[in-house]
């Protein structure tokens, strides 16, 4: 029976259920439902959308409006939230939906008395095609009408599935039958060759027991030898650079006459470290005795003091990051208080605070630590260079260097050897800056200036002389200078003197290797917005992510009443911290598969962070067993310490996509219906922790921001 096509004037003075009539008798909609499926083509630069080929779910029907003059498929407006929810910029997206009349005023514009529009609300991504649709759907040769990708992914797994599936019982079920015919051939000659075996077995073990001592022998007289090269290496090296030292210093004199050095550069060479001025503060192993809790109610105090309101949880949290004496990185919006932190807590602990502001153009460990220009035969020094050797001059006082806005530019460009280098946590690590020779190459030259300037004075008679111009004006010495040296009337001998002076400089204040100042932290500071860049997972992995949020949300009356109730009569003076006490670099903890935490979260690893493509390996376990074990000084609640390691470790490394299918299930729903569950049973307490300190909290806008982002997670976001 063809559809009935209404005419203009006959549908003038029907009401909405009347035209709502018309229509399920002419589409055959039963029990008024208007539960419809179609395609929303890619949304592009605009959030507007429409449902185009619209089919009914109940028997798969095209429709059209029954209007004389409005014989094309229908198209459905989709308000913009759901467009927005449901759709994609770049491809179509199949849904399914519900209908409902349009506002009288559309209609009458459109000039459709029939005219519909997606319910709002109504609106649901079509993971399935209605069981009543033919399977002929998918050869159909009209253009408009084709399977989405979506469709597709969706069907193309459940088949890769089953075939797996399938394949997997076909390869047990031939497995065991080949284990049994091969069981059933062996067994007899199991049985006559057991006592051979056994006689052989011991001869074997024997040999490969004397095998594995003469390897092992080996290997230690390997491991001496190197460990005595090395040894030899630095003696060398600090033979080398002595004997520089030596000899300006029997100079010392003569060079500062004939200015060849500075009086400030002689002292520095000479001098180890610098005697540090005395602060007047706190002890901490006196007053306090040591007592890390103390420490962190005497920070807090003092900080609010000078009108600074932090938490005690982030003072808490910070100090143990810091003893750990790995990378730290506060990450957070600008203004959330990062690099105040890390000044008013260097301040506060009678230390020092350097930031330094890193550029976007920072492509190489040479933007970090400057380079040796040959052709003025000196090293050009940067900011952070001149930190750490400020710090080791002042091996008493602490040091945060903050590398501010670090991720303007790639971090493993120009971070990467020198995080490589922190990685050695049984000694200081060493930063070789250019080569040792070159000390015997200024010293060498040095030496035959000098003996040539002496020989000359004395054989002249010119002791008088006091400095090197009134050396050049004496006419016999310069030229006897000037044939000692090589030259001809047209070389300089005052240029080549300046060439010797900034030779020597050069040499005297730097050195070619400097240690790793054990008074220094090294802190990043990040920023996530357009401008700036991930970090990776190798710096992820070496690194402890502090997440800042904005100051107002902490609780002021909270942090007034926590100070009041430590009972400090004075804080006005910093508490004076040892260097040891605030952090040694010493190896993590062994991996103990009997420990809880580590069987805990091998456990985790095997069941979500594998299968979301997160990286967790061993050195993350044994880095939380070393927090964990520096956190209970300052806190004795270890569901909080545990808190804090998946937000430090965890949990910033969850960016991937979402909708990718893990099993019968996506990793988002894996996030949101079973990882979520296990960190709170992990968690029991967790709704005791302050929302912006909480993991469940954090994982909790991770799943809601990826719903809200096409299934895209993204702890960053």
């Amino acid at each position: 029976m063809k559809d009935k096509i209404y005419e203009f004037e006959e549908l003038e003075n029907l009401s909405e259920p009347e035209l709502q009539a018309c229509l399920e008798e002419s589409w055959n909609i039963k029990n008024g439902q208007f539960e419809v499926w179609g395609e929303i083509k890619p949304l592009k630069d605009t959030a507007w959308g429409y449902l185009m080929n619209p089919r009914t779910i109940s028997d798969n029907k095209l429709l059209a409006y029954p209007l004389r003059g409005s014989g094309r498929a229908c198209e459905f407006f989709i308000n913009p939230n759901d467009a927005k929810k449901f759709g994609d910029r770049y491809s179509p997206r199949f849904i399914r939906c519900k209908l409902e009349l349009s506002p009288l005023s559309e209609r009458k514009k459109h000039n459709i008395p029939f005219e519909m529009n997606i319910s709002q609300g109504s609106c649901s991504l079509l993971e399935r095609l209605p069981e009543e649709v033919p399977h002929e759907i998918l050869t159909h040769n009209e253009k408009a009408f084709f399977i989405s990708k979506s469709l597709y992914e969706f069907y193309r797994n459940q088949a890769t599935e089953k075939i797996e599936q399938n394949l997997e019982l076909l390869k047990i079920k031939h497995e065991k039958e080949l284990n049994d015919i091969q069981n059933e051939q062996s067994s007899a000659e199991d049985k006559r060759d057991t006592t051979l075996k056994i006689n052989k077995g011991l001869i074997g073990k024997k040999q490969n027991l004397d095998e594995a001592i003469e390897f092992l022998i080996t290997q230690e007289q390997q491991k001496q030898e190197h460990i005595t090269q090395l040894i030899q290496l630095e003696t060398e090296m600090n033979h080398k650079i002595t004997r520089l030292k030596n000899y300006v210093s029997d100079k010392a004199l003569f060079l500062k006459t004939f200015e060849f050095v500075d009086e400030e550069d002689l002292k520095h060479f000479l001098l180890e470290s610098s005697q540090p001025e005395s602060i007047d503060g706190i002890s901490f192993k006196e007053v306090l005795k040591s007592d890390y809790q103390q420490a962190v109610s005497y920070i807090q105090a003092h900080l609010v003091e000078n009108d600074i309101l932090y938490p005690r949880h982030i003072i808490e949290n910070y100090i143990t990051l810091l003893r750990t004496k790995d990378l730290i990185v506060l990450a957070g919006d600008s203004g959330s208080g990062k690099t105040n932190l890390i000044k008013s807590f260097a301040k506060a602990v009678g230390g020092k605070s350097v930031i330094i502001p890193v550029k976007p153009n920072w492509t190489s460990s040479e933007d970090l630590l400057g380079y040796y220009n040959p052709l003025e035969k000196k090293y050009l020094a940067t900011p952070f260079l001149e930190a750490l050797l400020e710090a080791q001059k002042n091996p008493s006082i602490p040091y945060f260097i903050c590398l501010d806005e670090m991720n303007l530019a790639r971090v493993e460009y120009y971070f990467a050897d020198f995080l490589s280098l922190l990685e050695s946590r049984d000694e200081e690590p060493e930063i070789k800056l250019y080569s040792e020779n070159e000390s015997s190459h200024v010293l060498s030259e040095l030496k035959a200036v000098v003996e040539i300037i002496q020989a000359g004075k004395e054989k002249y008679s010119q002791d008088g002389i006091i400095n090197f111009i009134e050396l050049l004006k004496d006419e016999e010495l310069n030229a006897y200078l000037r044939q000692a040296f090589g030259f001809s009337d047209k070389d300089s001998l005052i240029k080549y003197h300046s060439e010797i002076r900034r030779m020597l400089s050069a040499v005297m204040t730097m050195p070619s290797v400097i240690k790793m100042p054990a008074n220094v932290h090294i802190i990043g500071a990040i920023n996530i917005d357009e401008t700036t860049h991930y970090l990776s997972p190798k710096i992820l992995d070496r690194t402890h992510i502090m997440r800042f949020e904005s100051p107002l949300l902490s609780d002021w009356d909270q942090i007034l009443s926590e100070v009041e109730e430590y009972g400090f009569n004075d804080v006005s003076k910093p508490l004076l911290i040892d260097i040891e006490a605030l952090g040694v670099r010493e190896n993590y903890p062994k991996f103990d598969r009997e420990n809880e935490f580590c069987q805990r979260f091998v456990e985790l690893n095997r069941e979500f962070f594998h299968k979301l493509g997160v990286e967790f390996g061993m050195r993350t376990i044994r880095q939380g067993l070393h927090y964990l074990d520096l956190f209970k000084d300052v806190n004795d609640d270890s569901f909080q310490s545990i808190n804090n390691f998946l937000l430090h470790k965890v949990l910033p490394k969850f960016t991937f996509d979402g909708n990718k299918a893990v099993g019968q299930q996506t990793k988002l729903d894996l996030i949101e219906k079973v990882f979520a569950e296990r960190i709170k049973q992990l968690l029991p307490l967790y709704e005791e922790i302050p929302e912006v300190f909480s993991a469940v909290a954090a994982l909790e806008n991770v799943v809601s921001d990826a719903k809200a982002n096409d299934g895209v997670v993204n702890f960053w976001s």
